[in-house]
């Protein structure tokens, strides 16, 4: 790799046009020159598109025929960029702006050790600058996701947010990318537990920085107070893609141990919201188990590619994970969430 090694970043959007000026302005201040921004449009009706290509004529901007979601449309803008030699990969969200020196510090880390893999910056909040949203995030064995908040936090940074992600790309040429039946969420963390499996480590570095307003495709994300609303269909698509996460990527003996077990959990949890008078919520959890139940010959085609690039053992990866049940602690301190039908 040259010792300046070219990054594309990808600011995946959909509708996002009230977040691009910030977000693309910050990113062509960067003191690390020898990089390319891509937009790549998800079918956007709001007019992102011509905003791009007017207010910002030295960015690239490709456009889809459809939203494709978080997963495959990155995966397009990837391929885009890795037949363009990249080195680097940075998935950056729409709602988000980044300090000067963030890819000059994250290209750093990156360079300074050949086994890293993934890394990401710390995020603040993009409304509260001073408010800290992860330094990474760490998951229960259920694939629960809690984020790391401090240094002194007692939690492994399991994998990065893809809000802002960067990857080398020979890892990419490896693995692959992210599994386009996700559509959104958890595709992240699926793929850092492969980028795990390879025998790579994920990372964070703590200095560089990014402000992110988080929620802006779905309603949901950070809790930024004591009053949760989330959306029911983030519930089904979050439930859905962490079951099949699990599926593919555990050894087989921790995948019996655990998968039953978690589906087990989820049908309680269906029950109980039933019981408080919530029943899309309890529906779209169940609606999660079947999708996995339907998908299951699909699903096992991909773990049979994916435990073959194993070169880590499940002991090594159940140590990275926090021990007891996060969703449950989470429900405690925050109450029950409001669920939005959309």
């Amino acid at each position: 790799m040259t010792s300046t090694p070219l990054v594309y970043v990808i600011v995946l959007n959909y509708n996002g046009v009230e977040y691009l000026k910030a977000c693309l302005s910050s990113l062509e201040l960067q003191t690390y020159t020898n990089c390319r921004i891509v937009v790549y449009d998800n079918a956007s009706t709001d007019d992102s598109a011509d905003f791009v290509s007017k207010n910002f004529p030295n960015i690239t901007l490709l456009q889809t025929v459809k939203n494709f979601g978080f997963a495959k449309g990155n995966n397009l803008a990837i391929e885009f960029a890795l037949s363009r030699k990249a080195d680097y990969v940075f998935l950056l969200n729409n709602d988000t702006s980044v300090e000067k020196d963030l890819l000059e510090k994250l290209i750093g880390t990156a360079d300074s050790d050949g086994s890293i893999g993934i890394l990401g910056p710390a995020v603040f909040d993009l409304k509260n600058n001073s408010s800290i949203q992860e330094i990474g995030v760490g998951i229960d064995r259920f694939g629960y996701p809690l984020a790391v908040k401090s240094s002194l936090d007692n939690v492994s940074v399991f994998f990065v947010s893809g809000c802002a992600m960067m990857i080398k790309a020979e890892l990419l040429r490896k693995i692959g990318f992210f599994d386009e039946k996700y559509f959104m969420f958890a595709e992240d963390l699926d793929l850092c537990w492969r980028v795990q499996l390879a025998g790579y480590k994920i990372t964070v570095n703590k200095t560089a920085k990014i402000y992110h307003a988080s929620g802006a495709s779905i309603l949901g994300g950070v809790i930024k107070t004591t009053s949760y609303e989330t959306n029911v269909r983030r519930v089904f698509l979050r439930e859905r893609n962490t079951l099949r996460t699990l599926i593919k990527n555990y050894d087989l003996s921790n995948m019996f141990k655990t998968v039953p077990l978690y589906v087990a959990l989820l049908i309680f949890e269906s029950v109980f919201w039933m019981c408080v008078l919530k029943p899309n919520t309890s529906q779209n959890i169940l609606k999660a188990i079947f999708w996995n139940f339907k998908s299951l010959p699909d699903t096992f085609r991909y773990r049979a590619a994916v435990q073959q690039i194993r070169k880590i053992s499940d002991r090594e990866i159940v140590k990275k994970m926090m021990k007891g049940y996060c969703k449950l602690n989470v429900f405690r301190t925050i109450g029950v969430p409001n669920f939005v039908v959309s």
